[in-house]
Formats: structure tokens, C-alpha cells, sequence
């Protein structure tokens, strides 16, 4: 019974750590629907650009989220580090989101012309490159992949670093006036780098492994 408990309750908190990260993408196919249906919403201005935005904040706002749960572990013993892969999966799936939304409702499916703002603007190639960083994390994020990469897969999963920094370079670049919560995410980037380089200090002079 005690087992069965157990297994219980992580299934339920796992069904709603996904239930709470999907929210945004729920509240925006909201606004969607509200729209089609001939209603004045949040999106009635210019669909295209803000829903690139939010998948694109979303995005971002998940990956830090994954960043900062092992020093809440560390600092709390909460234990909220289990969701990390739940939360990380999350982010990937809103970068995707974001991707689509800029190809089909900004370029309208153009090809050629995705093709030519890559060319054209650089923080889009930032962004491009943050993607495709994250496919061989998001492919390698299952037990059997840990197993058989062994000390490898560590390594391989400390590119998240890079990529949450071509990702909040890629959010500051693009924007042309308002810098706030973009530059919010860049600073709370830099200090949950700044505390594994401080760990990673901390394990030289004591002789034990880097992070």
C-alpha cells in the first residue's frame, strides 16, 4: 500500500507540474479561438508578433526555470530537481512553438524568406542555433539514454548553459524598445551561472570534481 501510495502521488505531481507548464500555451489558444470567433482579445492587434513573443518569453522563462531548480534543491531540499527533464521538455516545446509561429504567421510559410532573415539577422541565427543545441539534450533526456552514455551524458547536457545564453542574447537582440522582462532574464541567467562557477570553485579548492 505504502508503494502504491508512493507511485501515486509522483504521477499526480508529475500531471501537474505538465498541466502547469502548459497554462500559457492553454491561455493562448484561448485567445485564439476568442479571435477566430470574431472577438476582441489580446490578440487582436498584431496575432503574429505576440504570440511569437510569448512562446519565445515561454521558452526561455522554462529553460532558466530548469537551471534554477538544483540550487533550490541544494539551498531548500525541496525536491522539486525530479522535474527538471519535465520542465526542460517544456522549454523545447515552446521554442518549437515559437519557430512555427514566426515561419507560418510572421513569414507566412515562406521559405525563401526564413531563409533570408537568417541571413539578414543575426539574433534569429542565435536563436536558430539555441534550437538545434537543444535536440540532442531533448533526444538524449530518458533513462536509457543515461545509461548509455554513462559520464558522457553529463557532459553533453552542460550545453543547456550555452543555449540559455544564445537564448536570453537572442531575446535582448531582437527587441527595439522595451528591455524589461528580457533583461530580468538575462540577469537571473547570470546568476544561476555565476552560482556553478562559485560551486565549481568551491570543488577545485576542496579537491572534489568540477560540475
Amino acid at each position: 500500500m505504502t508503494l502504491n501510495r508512493a507511485v501515486i502521488q509522483s504521477v499526480v505531481q508529475r500531471l501537474a507540474v505538465h498541466l502547469l507548464c502548459a497554462l500559457p500555451l492553454c491561455y493562448w489558444l484561448w485567445q485564439m479561438a476568442l479571435t477566430i470567433m470574431g472577438q476582441r482579445t489580446t490578440l487582436s492587434t498584431d496575432p503574429g508578433q505576440i504570440l511569437a513573443d510569448q512562446t519565445g518569453m515561454w521558452a526561455l522563462n522554462f529553460l532558466l526555470l530548469s537551471l534554477a531548480l538544483t540550487p533550490l534543491h541544494k539551498w531548500f531540499r525541496v525536491r522539486w530537481v525530479t522535474y527538471r527533464r519535465a520542465v526542460g521538455l517544456w522549454a523545447f516545446a515552446y521554442a518549437v512553438l515559437h519557430v512555427l509561429v514566426f515561419y507560418w504567421l510572421i513569414l507566412g510559410g515562406n521559405l525563401a524568406t526564413f531563409g533570408r532573415e537568417l541571413t539578414q539577422r543575426p539574433y534569429i541565427v542565435l536563436g536558430a542555433l539555441a534550437l538545434l543545441l537543444l535536440i540532442p539534450l531533448v533526444v538524449t533526456s530518458t533513462q536509457a539514454a543515461m545509461r548509455r552514455l554513462k559520464k558522457n551524458w553529463k557532459k553533453l547536457h552542460q550545453l543547456v548553459y550555452l543555449i540559455a545564453v544564445l537564448a536570453a542574447i537572442h531575446a535582448l537582440w531582437q527587441l527595439k524598445g522595451d528591455w524589461g522582462w528580457p533583461m530580468v532574464q538575462m540577469m537571473i541567467l547570470v546568476g544561476l551561472l555565476g552560482i556553478r562557477v562559485y560551486w565549481w570553485l568551491q570543488r577545485r579548492r576542496t579537491g572534489g570534481r568540477a560540475l
